[in-house]
């Protein structure tokens, strides 16, 4: 991070945010008809994945239809290894999107869609979420979207992400957006893209109601004069298995993310169709549109030292994000892994415990960051 944000966020107050245990239940994974069968759990097994569901859609009043994009194999998707981008998309920067996630707000929508979601606690002990889309000219209407904190932000700059937001805080934000010079579209000042849904209106407060017309982003981007093209080495922060994998590991069907004595997400995996299910605060965490349950082919928890408050009057938390240690989940198995995040602009590194490049399943992920030391399984 930039010194001189350092010294504005490391001279506040810090008081250490409380935050529970990740809890991961070592129970037995049942054995897909198709899989491999492996002789020791600490051998890799592959197995052949179960097609996705294919999404259904719904509709809202913020909600418009967008033609169906054409789809040729070298259209990557390098978020998460399927070919599924757009030619308009094909080459494009990522876009990451603020979204609400207090109980207040829920159901969100377009968040199924996101190739990567970030949840990582917030002031108050409440999280935030931010839904990262590979594909610029084909991210749907999300709803609702808040306001930036400088920590997402900057992992959105580790992917080389236009960084989507309505609001932010004044007291770490606002600063770096101009210090750093960092791409960025802010509700508070865009009507393009950004707008209320006033069905939500009838039945939620107007704070939880932004939302972003995800159809004419690529557009806006271009008309501000920003890049659009990738950074080259942006192409390749995950590595992928060339077949669903089960991983070296100790058996975790189920897993616990306690951000604070009020939030945590269950995480529940199903062989069938080889992703972890998602709960927040014990219900099942649903897109409003798709009226689908989140879900995800690998979870990343990321451990950091510490979460602190940063500022005593608006409780706003910080934390290092050099780097540190933390677990993968996937294929029903769990195993410890290393991350580092070299500077505000630096790619999001992440190895497995010998060095190596740490490899996932193709599909979504998920990313939680919490204090170190918070599993068990």
């Amino acid at each position: 991070m930039n010194k001189s944000f350092k010294k504005i966020i490391y001279t506040t107050v810090a008081v250490v945010m409380a935050l529970s245990a990740v809890s991961c239940s070592k129970n037995t994974i049942e054995k897909s008809d198709n899989a491999v069968t492996t002789t020791t759990a600490s051998k890799e097994e592959t197995v052949t994945a179960a097609p996705e569901e294919e999404p259904t859609g719904g509709e809202t009043q913020a909600k418009k239809t967008k033609k169906k994009k054409k789809v040729i194999k070298e259209n990557y998707n390098h978020l998460t290894g399927l070919y599924d981008v757009s030619d308009d998309g094909k080459g494009k920067r990522p876009c990451a999107v603020m979204v609400n996630n207090i109980e207040a707000a829920l159901p969100q929508y377009g968040i199924y869609d996101a190739d990567i979601l970030f949840e990582i606690v917030a002031e108050g002990g409440i999280t935030r979420l931010m839904a990262v889309y590979g594909d610029e000219s084909d991210i749907p209407n999300v709803c609702s979207v808040r306001s930036a904190r400088y920590y997402y932000m900057l992992f959105a700059q580790s992917f080389d992400a236009v960084y989507l937001h309505w609001g932010s805080d004044p007291i770490i934000c606002r600063p770096m957006f101009d210090e750093l010079s960092i791409d960025h579209i802010d509700g508070m000042y865009n009507t393009d893209i950004y707008d209320r849904d006033y069905d939500r209106m009838n039945y939620m407060d107007m704070e939880h109601t932004g939302y972003l017309n995800g159809s004419a982003v690529m557009d806006e981007i271009s008309a501000l004069g920003m890049r659009q093209d990738i950074k080259d080495g942006y192409e390749d922060i995950f590595s992928f298995y060339d077949e669903f994998t089960r991983p070296a590991g100790d058996d975790c069907d189920k897993a616990t993310v306690n951000f604070s004595q009020w939030y945590f997400s269950d995480f529940t995996y199903s062989d069938k169709t080889k992703t972890y299910k998602k709960l927040h605060n014990g219900n099942k965490h649903m897109d409003q549109v798709k009226n689908k349950q989140l879900e995800f082919t690998n979870l990343l928890i990321l451990e950091v030292p510490d979460i602190k408050v940063a500022n005593e009057d608006s409780k706003i938390v910080k934390f290092d994000m050099d780097g540190g240690s933390g677990y993968l989940l996937t294929g029903g198995k769990i195993k410890r892994i290393n991350w580092s995040k070299d500077g505000d602009f630096g790619k999001l590194t992440l190895t497995d415990e010998s060095g190596n490049d740490l490899m996932l399943n193709v599909g979504k992920t998920y990313i939680g960051v919490t204090k170190q030391g918070t599993l068990s399984y």
